[in-house]
């Protein structure tokens, strides 16, 4: 390599270095407005080099409120997921005893279960009770017509 090249070599590695020097400088002494809902929202502080706030600073607050978001957002979906989840098991558990339930229900309530059969035996069985003596009713209204009494 010749001295020329090693000179053009040296001055673009300087030029380079200038520039992305002088672009960082630039923005940590550039003032910048941020909310401070953003700030509170990011949970940092707002100045770390200045005392007041740079463009250098607001870009750093903005991509800690960017990671909060993110943060937030992944804290939201799992609970989403974990609400999904349970609500599942519990749809599942109330679908069975509903089915469990209208089992129950189709047993005892057809035509054949015992609460229908009972249901229709009932008159029979008080108009029975009731109109058709028995023996030892006919014995003890004998007795209490002829005045004895047991």
């Amino acid at each position: 390599m010749t001295k020329l090249q090693k000179l053009m070599t040296l001055v673009s590695a300087v030029v380079l270095v200038t520039v992305l020097g002088c672009s960082a400088w630039m923005e940590g002494i550039t003032p910048a407005h941020v909310d401070p809902a953003a700030i509170e929202y990011a949970n940092v502080s707002p100045t770390i080099y200045t005392p007041y706030i740079s463009l250098w600073d607001a870009r750093r607050i903005q991509r800690k409120m960017n990671f909060e978001h993110l943060s937030e957002q992944t804290k939201i979906s799992r609970e989403l997921e974990d609400d999904q989840m349970r609500h599942r098991f519990l749809d599942d558990a109330m679908q069975m005893n509903i089915q469990s339930a209208e089992e129950l229900r189709d047993t005892l309530f057809s035509s054949t279960g015992p609460i229908s059969l009972l249901f229709a035996a009932v008159p029979g069985l008080a108009l029975g009770g009731y109109l058709i003596q028995r023996p030892t009713d006919k014995k003890r209204i004998a007795e209490l017509e002829n005045g004895k009494t047991v």
